[in-house]
């Protein structure tokens, strides 16, 4: 290198140039990062329901195990969602995020080699319980890398945990049946593995990204401090705010898990086969991948954010009443019902924007979610207890419906409020 080289690239005029484009390659690894952990966290939840039938021809679960099993997840990310942001705070958003991906990583292998129901069941604690918390740190994480971004970023992250969540009721039972159910399981571990890559890579490069950090946080807001916020004041069981966005939370994974659990046998009992039935689960889970990629971006730039939450509850009232009475007609009914599930993506959207500061988004996002995964075990319970008594399945999706009022007013609550002090 030259001297005349030399003294141009660190001229003072091409300085600011460097640190524009080291700062974009960083945010560029933390966004790759966040997107592998949106595909591996949702992956493993529903990797299972699809191919039951085949783990059950070799592995004898009873009715009780899959009941344990399917309550596994929601358990999971409640128990270790109220774990993440302590461990959060102490060890690191992005030291956490490694451990949380290659716990599930460990688990995702020895599910996959179980040979008894006990074992599968205990091998399935650790993959969902890195779920857990990655789930919850997630959301600080964007706030953190990309305050500036925040609706675009948690578009991107919804919409990649969509895709995950369609993909194995898409593909994985052809694989089982060609590969057999252990690899058809154990293969999704490779994204895990990828995932863990960026985030080395952040927590080894972290002193100069958080000076980029900080330099952005100024430029948003040259008045802001950019120093570790102190505590909350105000503890947030005491804020309205986060019991309404816990609630609007809450009522969509019981939604969700419900009809993971019970859609594949509510349609095959309405005359569906099971590929049939496969299909419709990746419907229900991929139609939602417009709302996931549409509403982060929406709630960050409407002034009349209040608009949103009826609409996502009309989707979901005619998509739910329609399956109920009209069952043969159900892909129209899964497509419409996906307009309601927009409410996960902007209830993840809301965590960010209803707080002032990274640690108010870790207290909230641990809060909403932890609360809400426990609330939401009554989802697959109840649903499955109305159908036994009444022998139907009009019963329990009127149970459904009848719970959708509390996530309106919810979502019209959190639309209207201010965010919270850091």
């Amino acid at each position: 290198m030259t001297d005349l080289t030399r003294a141009l690239i660190n001229h003072p005029a091409i300085q600011p140039l460097k640190q524009r484009a080291s700062s974009l390659r960083g945010r560029l690894v933390v966004l790759a990062g966040i997107i592998v952990v949106a595909l591996n966290a949702r992956i493993m939840v529903a990797t299972v329901s699809p191919i039951i039938s085949l783990i059950v021809a070799d592995i004898p679960l009873t009715s009780t195990d899959q009941a344990i099993i399917g309550l596994t997840a929601p358990l999971c990310f409640a128990v270790f969602g109220f774990l993440a942001p302590t461990l959060g705070r102490r060890l690191g958003l992005e030291a956490t995020m490694i451990a949380a991906i290659a716990v599930s990583l460990i688990g995702e292998i020895g599910r996959s080699t179980a040979v008894s129901p006990i074992e599968f069941i205990i091998w399935t604690v650790p993959t969902l319980a890195g779920a857990g918390v990655s789930n919850v740190i997630t959301p600080p994480l964007i706030k953190k890398y990309f305050p500036d971004r925040v609706g675009m970023v948690t578009a991107i992250y919804t919409a990649f945990a969509t895709i995950s969540t369609g993909l194995p009721p898409l593909f994985i039972l052809q694989i089982a049946h060609a590969t057999g159910w252990r690899f058809s399981a154990g293969v999704w571990a490779g994204v895990g593995v990828i995932g863990l890559l960026p985030w080395i890579a952040v927590v080894f490069s972290r002193k100069r990204s958080g000076a980029r950090l900080a330099a952005i946080k100024r430029r948003l807001n040259p008045r802001t401090s950019v120093e570790r916020p102190p505590a909350l004041a105000k503890p947030l069981w005491r804020r309205p705010l986060a019991w309404a966005l816990m609630i609007t939370f809450s009522v969509n994974s019981i939604i969700g898990y419900t009809m993971f659990a019970w859609l594949p046998p509510m349609l095959r009992s309405a005359g569906y086969s099971e590929p049939a039935a496969a299909a419709h689960l990746a419907v229900f889970a991929l139609g939602s991948l417009p709302g996931a990629l549409l509403v982060p971006m929406l709630v960050a730039r409407l002034r009349r954010v209040w608009i949103l939450p009826p609409i996502f509850f009309i989707g979901y009232v005619i998509g739910f009443v329609g399956l109920a009475l009209a069952p043969q007609y159900a892909l129209a009914w899964m497509i419409i019902s996906r307009v309601g599930d927009a409410f996960f993506p902007y209830s993840l959207t809301m965590i960010n924007l209803r707080t002032s500061s990274t640690r108010g988004s870790i207290a909230m996002s641990g809060f909403v979610q932890a609360v809400g995964y426990t609330i939401a075990v009554i989802g697959p319970l109840g649903f499955g207890l109305l159908h036994d008594l009444t022998a139907g399945w009009q019963a329990p999706m009127i149970a459904l419906i009848a719970v959708l009022p509390l996530q309106l007013i919810g979502g019209l609550v959190v639309a209207k409020a201010r965010p919270l002090p850091a």
